[in-house]
């Protein structure tokens, strides 16, 4: 969790850094797709939470069923909007481009 975390926050600072380099519609198409990593990274955040403790699903003598089944729909509702996100920012990006 916390190398996620650090590359995270390494790959924020340096979109960050650029960011005002870039003009407007470039800049806009790097803010949703960043908006989809932040997505993205609480999903994956939460799936911790999932396999591990509270939910231990992966071991069912331990198992919190009651925690891990409404927080595994959390997961891929943020996994969702995460990758759509991600894809409008880069099509957005591509079609400035050209």
């Amino acid at each position: 969790g916390v190398s996620l975390t650090i590359i995270f926050f390494a790959t924020v600072w340096y979109w960050m850094k650029y960011n005002e380099i870039e003009d407007g519609e470039i800049r806009k198409a790097a803010r949703w797709s960043m908006t989809g990593y932040s997505l993205i990274l609480m999903a994956i955040w939460f799936m911790c939470g999932i396999v591990a403790r509270p939910g231990y699903a992966l071991r069912p003598e331990r198992a919190n069923y009651d925690f891990a089944i409404p927080v595994s729909y959390l997961m891929m509702i943020l996994l969702l909007l995460g990758f759509i996100f991600m894809f409008l920012g880069h099509r957005k990006a591509y079609l400035t481009k050209r």
